[in-house]
C-alpha cells in the first residue's frame, strides 16, 4: 500500500540531507527514499525516530489531508 506523506517536504524544509535522516533513524538512505518517493508506509517505531530526527511531530509528517479525510470517511461508513 501506498500513501501521502510530507517527508521530503519537511526534510528538505530543515535542509537535512537523506543520508543524514537515514543515520539519526538508524535505517537506509533506500528506506527514507522509499518512503518519500514510493509512499513505503514505516513502522511506528521508525517513524517516531524520523519524526525525532526532524524535530517534528509524527502527526505532521504522516498523516497529511488525505490520510485524515479517508479516516474520517471510514469512520462514518464503520
Amino acid at each position: 500500500m501506498t500513501y501521502k506523506n510530507k517527508l521530503r517536504e519537511i526534510r528538505l524544509e530543515v535542509g537535512m540531507p537523506v543520508s543524514e535522516l537515514a543515520r539519526r533513524s538508524k535505517t537506509t538512505r533506500q528506506t527514507i527514499t522509499n518512503i518519500e518517493l514510493h509512499g513505503q508506509e514505516p513502522s511506528v517505531t521508525l517513524a517516531l525516530k524520523i519524526a525525532k530526527a526532524l524535530k517534528r511531530d509524527p502527526y505532521d509528517i504522516f498523516f497529511t489531508n488525505d490520510v485524515i479525510h479517508d479516516l474520517q470517511k471510514g469512520d462514518k461508513t464503520a
